[in-house]
C-alpha cells in the first residue's frame, strides 16, 4: 500500500527510536528504503547551505548623472560587464533610472550612501580636492589616456593626494582630453578676442584658468552647454573635442581654438562606497582589484580620446573652423596663467609634499608621454 504524503517525517521519527511499524517486511523494507532517503536529503540540504551562501549575489546601485552616450556611460557600462564576468556574475551593477542628485552631489552621495557607485567632476566642489588640481593646470597633456595614467599613478604614490578621497573606495581618477575654445562668433586669435566673449566653463581649475586670462565665463554642467549655446545665453563653451558629437554642438558651433596640452583639462573620479567595498567577500574584492586603479582610469581616458577623434571629424565634416593658437597668444596666456602653478605648489607643500615643483614636472613628463 503506498504510503501517504505525510508519512514520511513521522516514520522517520519512529524508525529513529527504533519503533518499527508494524506491517509486513516489505513495509518495513520500505520504511527503511524511506528512511535512507530522508537521511539523505538532510545530508544534501546541509550540504547546499554553505553552497548557497557562497554564491550569494551583490547587486550594487549605480547613479548616473551623464547621457547613456556619454564616453564615460559607456566605459562605465563596459567596466560593469567586465566585474560581472571577473566574478562569475556574484557581483552585479545595475543604472538607477534617474541620479540621487545633482551632479556635484554625487560624492556625498556614495559617502552616505545613497548610491553604491558614481562619478562626478572633481571640480564641481572648488577647493575640496586641491592636490587633484594637478592633473587640470594648463598645458599639461595632449591625450586623456596619458592624463589620465599619470593622475592615478600619482595619486597612488603620493598620500597626500589619494587621502582627499579617504571617505570613499576609488575605482578610477581620470581626466578628459585637452581643453578647447568653442565659440559661435569669431576665430580667436588674440587675447582680445578671447576677452570679448561668453562662455560656459566647468569647475575646477579652469575657473581659475578664466580669472587669470580676463575672460567672461560661467560655471555650469555640460550637460547644459547645447541649451546655452543654442539660446544665445552664452557665446560658446570650453571643453574637449568630445563634447561636440556627446551634446550635439557641432552644427552650433563655428569656430574653435586649439592649444599644446590644452588650455586646461578636468579631472573626475568613480568612486565606490567604502562599506558596500569592504562587505564584498575577499574572492570578489580580489577579482575586481584588477579591474580597478591604474587600469580603469587607462580605459576611461581612452574612451575619451576615441571621442575626440570623433569629434575632431565632426567637426571637419560641420565645417567648424579650427586653428591653433598663434606664438603671440600662446605667449601671452603663459604669462597669465603663471601664478596658477605657484598657488597649486603653495597649497601641495603646506599639506606636506616637499617638493611640489619637481612633482609638477614629473607629472607634465608621464603626462605628455
Amino acid at each position: 500500500m503506498p504510503m501517504r504524503p505525510n508519512a514520511g517525517p513521522r516514520l522517520l521519527r519512529q524508525l529513529e527510536q527504533g519503533r518499527a511499524p508494524a506491517g509486513p517486511t516489505s513495509s518495513l523494507a520500505r520504511a527503511n528504503t524511506t528512511l535512507r532517503v530522508w537521511r539523505g536529503c538532510a545530508f544534501a540540504l546541509c550540504l547546499a547551505l554553505p553552497m548557497a551562501s557562497a554564491v550569494a549575489k551583490t547587486e550594487l546601485l549605480v547613479s548616473q548623472w551623464l547621457p547613456a552616450s556619454h564616453p564615460i556611460s559607456e566605459a562605465m557600462g563596459e567596466w560593469s560587464r567586465q566585474v560581472g564576468d571577473a566574478t562569475d556574475g556574484r557581483v552585479t551593477l545595475k543604472v538607477l533610472p534617474q541620479a540621487v542628485t545633482n551632479p556635484p552631489g554625487h560624492y556625498n552621495a556614495v559617502r552616505d550612501g545613497l548610491a553604491d557607485v558614481a562619478m562626478t567632476v572633481i571640480g564641481y566642489t572648488p577647493g575640496r580636492f586641491p592636490l587633484s588640481e594637478l592633473s587640470e593646470l594648463p598645458l599639461m597633456a595632449d591625450t586623456a589616456e596619458a592624463n589620465s595614467i599619470a593622475l592615478q599613478t600619482t595619486a597612488e604614490r603620493v598620500p597626500q593626494m589619494m587621502d582627499e578621497f579617504k571617505d570613499v573606495k576609488v575605482l578610477a581618477l581620470f581626466t578628459h582630453g585637452p581643453g578647447v575654445v568653442f565659440n559661435t562668433k569669431k576665430p580667436i586669435r588674440t587675447l582680445d578676442d578671447l576677452q570679448s566673449l561668453k562662455f560656459r566653463v566647468g569647475g575646477g581649475v579652469v575657473n581659475e584658468v578664466s580669472k587669470q586670462l580676463g575672460t567672461n565665463t560661467t560655471l555650469k554642467p555640460t550637460t547644459e552647454a547645447y541649451e546655452l549655446v543654442s539660446s544665445g545665453v552664452m557665446d560658446g563653451v570650453w571643453l574637449p573635442f568630445e563634447g561636440l558629437p556627446t551634446y550635439n554642438l557641432e552644427k552650433l558651433i563655428k569656430h574653435a581654438t586649439t592649444f599644446p596640452g590644452g588650455l586646461y583639462n578636468s579631472a573626475f573620479i568613480v568612486m565606490m562606497n567604502k562599506d558596500r567595498w569592504n562587505a564584498l567577500s575577499a574572492e570578489d574584492k580580489a577579482a575586481i582589484e584588477p579591474l580597478i586603479g591604474v587600469t580603469f582610469a587607462r580605459d576611461l581616458g581612452r574612451a575619451f580620446d576615441r571621442r575626440d577623434q570623433q569629434g575632431i571629424d565632426a567637426a571637419k565634416a560641420a565645417g567648424v573652423e579650427v586653428i591653433e593658437a598663434s606664438p603671440e597668444l600662446l605667449e601671452a596666456v603663459q604669462a597669465r596663467i603663471a601664478p596658477i602653478e605657484k598657488k597649486w605648489a603653495d597649497t601641495a607643500r603646506a599639506k606636506g609634499i616637499q617638493d611640489p615643483e619637481a612633482l609638477i614636472r614629473e607629472y607634465r613628463a608621464a603626462a605628455t608621454k
